[in-house]
C-alpha cells in the first residue's frame, strides 16, 4: 500500500494484566458504550491513573516518544467506533509503526517491545512497561514480528461501561491546535458547490485484489496496466466495443515477498517501450533478514501483450534498517531518466536523520540513466544530477528531505514535478520538487519545525505548497495536475486525496505559493492512486478494489 497504506493501532501498549478473552457478549456492551456521550475530564483521569498505566506507552501531548502512538490528535484522525475496536480489540489490525518485534538473545533471554531505533551496531526497543532496551547486535539470535499487539486485550475487566464512555470521550477530545498560521496550511478545505462524479470502469465482477497503481499502455489505445499489491500481479485491462477484457500480464509472485503493506508497488514503461520491450517495477524483498525495496527491470513478450517471463534484472535495491516508509514510486520523466521514490526507512520520526543524510539513498527522490551502465551500478548516473562526484554523497539523489513520497507525477505542460508526501504526527503535504532540493524532512514537518538534530549550518529547505492537518486526513495520496478537455474551470488544478479520510482535494498555485483549494468530492474507497489517460482525464484507484473514472463534467472548480 500504500502509503500508510494505514489502520494505526491506536493505543499501543498499557501495563495492566492480560486475562481470558472477554465474552462477546460482553464486548458489545463496551462497544455500545463507546459510541455514547461521556465526560473527558473523567475519562482523563482513567486515562492517568496507575490501574489503566496508558499514559506510561502514550504521549497525550505529543513532546514525548513512547512505544505507542502519540495521542495529542487522536480526536481528529478517528471516531468513536475506530477507537472502540482499537482498544477492545488491539491485535485485530497492527500498524508496522507499532507493531511487536520480539528479539531473543544468543543466552536465551528475550525482549519484546516496539522498535525505536536500529543501527549497525545495537536496536531500541520500547516494551510495555515505558522502559528502554538497547540490545547489541552481536547479542541477537533472532528477531521476529509478532501478531499480538503489546496491549493487552482486557480493559473491560479493569472498567464498567461507563468509565469506558468517559475514556472514549476523552481520547476523541485531543484534537489538533489551531494556531499555526501560513498561507499553505489552510485552517477549512471549503467543497465546491456540485461534487466530482466517480464511475467504476470495469463490471463488479473483474475487481482486483488490493490495487495501487495503474499506467496506459503505450502505443494500445484503451489499454491499461493494473498493479496488485498483495498478489503480486499485474494486470492488463482493455476496453473494446464489446466490453471490457481482463488478462494477466505478469506474476512476480516468485520474486517479491507480501504482507499487509508489502508486495508489488508500481510500474513504468521504458519511453522506447514499443521497441525494446522493457518495463520496470518497485517491490519488496526480505533477504537475510533485512527489507529493501527493489527496482527491476523486466521484458514484455515480442508482441508486448504479456511478460516475457524469466526473473528480473535487478537494477537498484535499497536496504531498509525496518520495513517502514519505503517511498513506493517511479516513473520516467520528460528527460528519458527514471525517478524513484525512496522513503526515511524508518523507525518513526526518522531517528537517523536519512532525510538530511546524502550519504543514503533512503529519504530522497533519485534519479537514474536505465540505459547506461558502470564497472559497479546497473544504471547510469545523470550528469545533471545535482551531486554526481561529490564525496561522501550518493549520486542517484536528485532531491531531498522526502519521509513518504508515495506518489508523484509531472505536470505535462509546465513539467513541475509534484510530490505527495506523507507526514509524521500532524501534517501531509503536497511540494512542487526541483533539482538539489531539500524539502526538510525531518527538520521540518509541513512548515513547522520538527527537530534540530540533523539541521545543517546554512541549509536551505523548500517549503509544501499545502500542508493539511490530521482534521483533513492522515495519508496523502498525491495525484495529478488536469490538463484534459473535458473540464475548463479544473485546468491546471492540481488533483489529490488522503487514503484513510477519502476526501479529494484540487488546488491551484502561483509561484509554489498556494491560490486555492477546495474539496470537489469523496471517495467510496480508498485512494492507493489516481492514473492518467492519454488525453488527459484521470481515473482514481481504490485499494478495496475498483478503478474509478474521475468526471469532472458536471462540477465547477470555484
Amino acid at each position: 500500500m500504500p502509503p500508510r497504506i494505514l489502520v494505526v493501532v491506536l493505543l499501543a501498549a498499557c501495563s495492566y494484566p492480560i486475562s481470558a478473552t472477554v465474552a462477546d457478549e460482553r464486548l458489545d456492551r463496551y462497544r455500545e458504550a463507546g459510541l455514547a456521550d461521556g465526560d473527558a475530564d473523567r475519562g482523563r483521569l482513567l486515562f492517568e491513573s496507575e490501574k489503566l498505566a496508558c499514559h506510561k506507552c502514550h504521549s497525550s501531548d505529543g513532546k514525548q516518544k513512547l512505544a505507542g502512538p502519540a495521542l495529542h490528535t487522536i480526536g481528529d484522525k478517528y471516531t468513536e467506533q475506530q477507537l472502540t475496536q482499537s482498544i477492545l480489540e488491539p491485535s485485530a489490525a497492527i500498524h508496522p509503526d507499532y507493531a511487536t518485534l520480539i528479539v531473543t538473545l544468543n543466552d536465551g533471554r528475550s525482549f519484546s517491545g516496539v522498535l525505536q531505533d536500529r543501527t549497525a551496531e545495537e536496536l531500541t526497543l520500547f516494551d510495555n512497561t515505558g522502559s528502554t532496551h538497547k540490545i547489541s547486535i552481536l547479542e541477537i539470535d533472532s528477531q521476529d514480528p509478532s501478531r499480538t499487539s503489546l496491549m493487552p486485550a482486557n480493559l473491560p475487566e479493569l472498567i464498567e461501561p461507563d468509565q469506558f464512555t468517559d475514556l472514549i470521550a476523552y481520547l476523541r477530545s485531543l484534537r489538533q491546535t489551531d494556531t499555526q498560521r501560513h498561507p499553505g496550511l489552510p485552517r477549512k478545505i471549503q467543497p465546491i458547490s456540485s461534487a466530482i462524479r466517480l464511475e467504476p470502469f470495469h463490471p463488479e465482477g473483474m475487481r482486483f485484489d488490493h490495487p495501487v497503481w495503474m499506467i496506459a499502455k503505450p502505443g494500445e489505445p484503451d489499454t491499461y496496466l493494473v498493479v496488485e499489491q498483495q498478489q503480486r500481479k499485474v494486470w492488463q485491462l482493455r476496453e473494446t466495443e464489446t466490453g471490457m477484457l481482463k488478462t494477466l500480464f505478469a506474476d512476480l509472485s516468485d520474486e517479491a515477498i507480501t504482507g499487509q503493506f508489502e508486495g508489488v508497488m508500481c510500474l513504468a514503461f521504458h519511453p522506447d517501450f514499443l521497441r525494446n520491450g522493457k518495463y520496470y517495477v518497485n517491490y519488496h524483498v526480505r533477504e537475510d533478514g533485512v527489507f529493501s525495496p527493489v527496482i527491476a527491470e523486466r521484458v514484455a513478450a515480442p508482441n508486448r501483450s504479456r511478460d516475457a517471463g524469466g526473473r528480473s534484472r535487478r537494477i537498484l535495491k535499497i536496504d531498509q534498517p525496518t520495513e517502514l516508509h519505503w517511498g513506493g514510486m517511479l516513473a520516467f520523466g520528460p528527460d528519458g531518466y527514471l525517478y524513484i521514490g525512496a522513503g526515511d526507512g524508518g523507525p518513526q520520526e526518522d531517528p537517523r536523520g536519512h532525510g538530511q543524510d546524502l550519504s543514503s539513498l533512503m529519504g530522497k527522490i533519485l534519479r537514474i540513466d536505465v540505459d547506461k551502465s558502470s564497472s559497479d551500478k546497473a544504471y547510469g548516473i545523470p550528469a545533471t544530477n545535482p551531486f554526481p562526484n561529490t564525496d561522501g554523497v550518493r549520486p542517484e539523489i536528485w532531491a531531498y528531505g522526502f519521509r513518504m513520497p508515495w506518489r508523484f507525477s509531472w505536470d505535462t505542460e509546465t513539467h513541475d514535478l509534484w510530490v505527495g508526501d506523507i507526514g509524521q504526527y500532524l501534517f501531509e503535504e503536497v511540494s512542487i520538487a526541483r533539482v538539489g532540493e531539500n524539502h526538510g524532512w525531518n527538520v521540518y514537518e509541513g512548515f513547522t519545525p520538527f527537530s534540530d538534530r540533523y539541521r545543517r549550518d546554512s541549509e536551505s529547505f523548500t517549503p509544501p505548497i499545502i500542508s493539511y492537518p490530521r482534521k483533513e486526513g492522515v495519508s496523502v495520496t498525491g495525484g495529478y495536475v488536469y490538463r484534459g478537455n473535458r473540464s475548463p474551470s479544473f485546468a491546471g488544478a492540481y488533483l489529490f486525496s488522503d487514503f484513510e479520510s477519502k476526501r479529494i482535494w484540487a488546488l491551484t498555485q502561483e509561484g509554489r505559493q498556494l491560490t486555492k483549494v477546495r474539496q470537489i468530492g469523496n471517495s467510496p474507497e480508498k485512494p492507493a492512486s489516481f492514473a492518467i489517460a492519454p488525453d488527459g482525464e484521470l481515473f482514481l484507484i481504490g485499494y478495496e478494489g475498483t478503478i474509478y473514472r474521475v468526471i469532472l463534467d458536471d462540477a465547477v472548480f470555484e
